[in-house]
Order: C-alpha cells, then sequence, then structure tokens
C-alpha cells in the first residue's frame, strides 16, 4: 500500500480534481473495502461524514470527491490500518501527516515516565527530558534505593535492562508490558495468557526476570499504579469510610455496622492490644472500588501518540467552521459557551473536557436477583471522533456493587471521583507531555452527564416523575393527572385531545 498521504492535504475544490487526488482516494477505497462487496456500508472519512455516517463505496467516493477527506484522519484506524503500519514505512520518506516526535512501533514509547512517576521521582526532576546521568543518578542514590519498595526498584531495573543480551529492540519491562496489551487488546483468557508466559518462559531457560503466569504479569501494573482503591460504605449507603470517618467502626448516621458479623462477641470486646489481629478477619458490607482518575489522565499524556491527538479539537479542519454541523462536541454550543466564559481554561488545548455516563445492571442476568453493579465512565471529549468512543479511552472511574441500587444515594459514592475532578479543575494537577516534552498544569472540567431518564434523575437530584417530571420545562410541564388511569400524563403534542378527568 503507498503510504505517501500527501494527496489528503489536497482539499481545495479544484484541488480535488487533480489526478493526484483522485489516484489516493481510489487507493483509499481499495484498501477500505477490500475483501468485501462495494454494498458493504462503511464508515466515511469526508468532512461531512467525519467518521459518523456510513456509505457504500460508491457514495463514499462521490462524498470524498465532493466534500474532500479529513486530513486529520491518519493512520486509517475505522478501516483496519494501525500504527505500527504506520511506522514501518517511515523510512521509505514518505510524511504521513503525523509528528515527527512520535516513536517506535510498539505502544509504549517510552517506559520511564511510567515508572518514574509510579516512584514519585517524576516531579522531582526539574528537566523536562529524562538523560542518562539523571536516571543514574536518581536509580543509584542511597535514597532512591532504601525508599523505593522492592517491586518498584525491579521495575527501575527492566525498564534499563535488554530481554536477552544483545536484544537491541525490547527491554524486559517493556516487553512484558507489550504482552499485557496484546492480552487486552485481543480479549485473551487468562489461561491462554499464562500458556503462552509459561512457554516463553521455557523458551527463555526459565528467567527468573519473566513471569510465567499471568497473575506473574499483572503484579507489574498494580506497581504502575494502574491499580484502584477500595472504600469500605455504609450499608445503608450513608457514608464513605473515608476522610474523618475512615477509622469509623459503625455508620455515624445510622449505626449501621461498618464490618460483618463474622467474630465472636468475644472478639469485639477484645482489649485494643489484641483489635489489629481480629482487623483482618473483618468483611466490610459494602465495598467502593475506585479507580483514581488524575494518574490515568497524566498517562495519556506520557504517550507522545496520544498526547497529540488530545490537542485534536482545536485544530482547524478543513470545512466545518462555519457550516452549523455538528460533527464533534467541539462544535456544540456548551463547549463554545465554556471557551467564552472560561478563556484561560480554552488556551491550553489539552486541557480536557470530559463527559461521565452511568447506568446499573444485574451481571447474573437473574431478574430475581436484586444485586446490581454501577459503573460511572468517564470519556475524554479532547481525541477526534473516531478515537474518543472506543473502549480502549474510556475510563472506568468508580465501580458501584451492591444487594441493592444506589438510587438518589449515588452522590455518596460519587465524592472520590468528585474531589478529583474539583482538584482538575480549580488547581490542576502538572502532567508531563511526551508530544511536546515539557510539563503543563493540566486541568478538566465535566461538561456533560450520559444516562437514561432513571439514571438522569439519580445522577441530577430532579425527579423524573409527577407533574414536574420533565427537566426542561420544569414548573411549566404540560402534564394532567389521569383519574381513571391514576397516572400522569405529559400532553405535549397531545395538549388538544380531549381527555376524561
Amino acid at each position: 500500500m503507498n503510504m505517501d498521504r500527501s494527496w489528503m492535504n489536497h482539499n481545495g475544490v479544484k484541488d480535488r480534481q487533480k489526478k493526484e487526488y483522485i489516484a489516493g482516494v481510489n487507493e483509499f477505497l481499495r484498501f477500505a473495502f477490500r475483501g468485501i462487496s462495494g454494498e458493504t456500508m462503511l464508515k466515511c472519512p469526508c468532512v461531512n461524514c467525519r467518521l459518523v455516517m456510513s456509505q457504500t463505496r460508491k457514495n463514499m467516493l462521490c462524498h470524498l470527491l465532493v466534500y474532500g477527506i479529513d486530513r486529520s484522519y491518519n493512520p486509517w484506524l475505522s478501516h483496519g490500518e494501525s500504527v505500527e503500519q504506520i511506522d514501518k514505512n517511515k523510512d521509505q520518506g514518505y510524511v504521513a501527516e503525523v509528528s515527527d516526535n512520535e516513536s517506535e512501533d510498539r505502544p509504549f514509547d517510552d517506559m520511564a515516565p511510567f515508572v518514574f512517576d509510579a516512584t514519585s521521582a517524576w516531579n522531582s526532576i526539574n528537566s523536562t527530558s529524562i538523560n542518562e546521568n539523571e536516571r543514574t543518578t536518581y536509580i543509584g542514590s542511597s535514597s532512591g534505593t532504601s525508599e523505593t519498595p522492592m517491586l518498584l526498584q525491579k521495575l527501575v531495573e527492566d525498564m534499563e535492562a535488554d530481554l536477552y543480551p544483545g536484544c537491541k529492540k525490547f527491554k524486559i519491562l517493556e516487553f512484558i508490558m507489550s504482552l499485557l496489551h496484546i492480552k487486552v487488546s485481543n480479549k485473551w483468557s487468562d489461561k491462554s495468557f499464562s500458556m503462552l508466559l509459561n512457554a516463553l518462559h521455557r523458551a527463555f531457560n526459565y528467567d527468573n526476570n519473566l513471569p510465567s503466569s499471568s497473575y506473574d504479569a499483572k503484579k507489574y501494573t498494580k506497581a504502575l499504579g494502574l491499580d484502584y482503591v477500595k472504600i469500605d460504605a455504609c450499608v445503608n449507603h450513608c457514608v464513605l469510610f473515608r476522610k474523618e470517618f475512615a477509622n469509623e467502626v459503625k455508620c455515624p448516621k445510622c449505626s449501621a455496622p461498618r464490618w460483618k458479623q463474622d467474630i465472636s462477641q468475644d472478639d469485639e470486646n477484645s482489649d485494643d492490644e489484641d483489635e489489629g489481629v481480629h482487623r483482618k478477619t473483618r468483611v466490610p458490607q459494602l465495598v467502593l472500588r475506585h479507580f483514581p482518575l488524575i494518574p490515568r489522565l497524566q498517562r495519556m499524556f506520557m504517550c507522545s501518540k496520544l498526547a497529540m491527538h488530545m490537542r485534536w479539537h482545536n485544530k482547524g479542519h478543513a470545512g466545518d467552521d462555519d457550516d452549523n454541523i455538528m460533527r464533534h462536541p467541539r462544535d456544540s454550543k456548551s463547549w463554545k459557551s465554556l471557551d467564552e466564559l472560561y478563556p484561560e481554561f480554552a488556551a491550553d488545548a489539552r486541557n480536557v473536557r470530559l463527559a461521565l455516563a452511568s447506568d446499573g445492571f444485574n451481571p447474573g442476568a437473574n431478574m430475581s436477583s436484586r444485586y446490581s453493579i454501577w459503573p460511572v465512565m468517564l470519556v475524554p471529549y479532547n481525541l477526534p471522533p473516531w478515537m474518543c468512543m472506543k473502549s480502549d479511552n474510556m475510563m472506568l472511574s468508580l465501580l458501584i456493587s451492591g444487594p441493592k441500587s444506589p438510587g438518589n444515594d449515588i452522590d455518596v459514592f460519587l465524592q472520590p471521583l468528585i474531589d478529583e475532578l474539583k482538584e482538575l479543575w480549580e488547581s490542576g494537577v502538572q502532567t508531563f507531555d511526551a508530544h511536546s516534552k515539557e510539563t503543563f498544569n493540566m486541568r478538566a472540567v465535566l461538561m456533560w452527564t450520559i444516562s437514561d431518564f432513571p439514571a438522569y434523575a439519580n445522577l441530577s437530584g430532579w425527579s423524573t416523575k409527577g407533574a414536574k417530571a420533565c427537566p426542561n420545562c420544569h414548573k411549566d410541564t404540560n402534564s394532567e393527572w389521569l383519574k381513571h388511569g391514576h397516572k400522569w400524563c405529559y400532553m405535549c403534542h397531545r395538549v388538544f385531545f380531549r381527555t376524561r378527568s
């Protein structure tokens, strides 16, 4: 496949009539529709559809010739091309519309920022670039060796060690993280992944530096900070046992016990000296799992490829300045109003715009069971439309599980996330940008919530039942009580119908 994408920049009316542009469009269509019929509908990358609408091959050809192709759509991820295919052809001299600062053809362009962030050493380095002398100074210092946990110290060593003597492509840590990336991307089971690692372990002559099971490999992600925090909660959804309630054994509001009654009465009345021993057997009645947001946003900027795409919304895109067509949330009135109200926030394109989505489901698919799980997801809308809604870029922030739905008490469980969002909005956090090789103050704002109507009532606190159920009309909601139906009827277009009261 021809990797010369210079034809994508010819987006003027006259440029789209040139042979180079037409040949490039035909090359794209041959690649996109390889092995499938022309009647199959695929996402169209023209500036009008922006990978939101799907078209047949014939219609897509017309769109690309009439409207032009989105210049920022490179590589062609939605049509089967990967970043690795672009990187492998860089040495041919073709210039694709990607940054020269992008690194090698692996999902992790440098493991050093991840490791230094995990060991709290990243903020102590004044320079934005890490050279070998700085690494040696930190790693070899007596304070770093004594204070760094053993597992983190091993990460630092594996970050510098070759996979095998003479290997120039992989370091040990990068190889393990690449395997984990492949496992997650292809949805491998733990059993199949353990079998692969076991075979590699034997192939490398039982090298102790390489994990032999999926469990051992996942220890690396935990040491890098890609973990969650368990927060005990009141079984009646009153409070979270954190901050001022961290040491409470009963709910300060309803006096419900924090722990399950799995210890004897004698243990409960034991002396304080023995309390630490019995505490190990205590199991909380309800647990909230919190996946910290700030470290995950910081890690998005540690990869130069992803950091470049986080600026996509601020780039000029042909054909969508004043055509009043919304192809991305940046074209909405809410986005533009925020830019006008807070120009200092909009000045830095790296500041993150977020949307929150939440809903509950029954994990066992058994309607007789009341057990429910409520995931709270966050979506970064800085990314281009073909990336922001991908599962890889959606972030699980909270996992609320229990014998009953949180209902209107969901605000209690949202407290850890709200604290992070306040910090990101009011002060921001220092973050390293791998694309520009500099540190900046990253801020974030929550712009939207995405949910169905019942979940909307729980998240907003506005009742979606009764006479004033409409969140837009408020007190002007046009409703009428049906005497014989015993329910409220919202008239809307039925306002002129005759009803019996």
